[in-house]
């Protein structure tokens, strides 16, 4: 049986779909959304963290731009972050 790829190391190695890469970008738009809970109706919509998520979003769905492993790493960072669990 082939072990289960749960790392990101693992997980970059492959090649991912374009159905993969739409996942990713729907976790992108929950994490976009986790940052406007956290601020709550005050947040500024200039707040450099939803900015760099938003714009991201916005080069996707416009010139298919796909994230770089980098990138792919702050969105896991901010996720950490802004989390909706950690912020109760």
């Amino acid at each position: 049986m082939k072990p289960s790829k749960k790392r990101l190391k693992d997980v970059l190695d492959d090649k991912p779909t374009f159905q993969k890469w739409r996942e990713i970008f729907g976790k992108m738009r929950r994490l976009g959304t986790a940052i406007e809970m956290y601020f709550g109706p005050s947040m500024n919509i200039d707040q450099p963290d939803y900015r760099w998520v938003n714009d991201r979003i916005e080069y996707f769905d416009k010139k298919k731009r796909l994230l770089t492993k980098d990138e792919m790493t702050i969105a896991n960072n901010l996720w950490k972050k802004y989390h909706p669990s950690k912020n109760i």
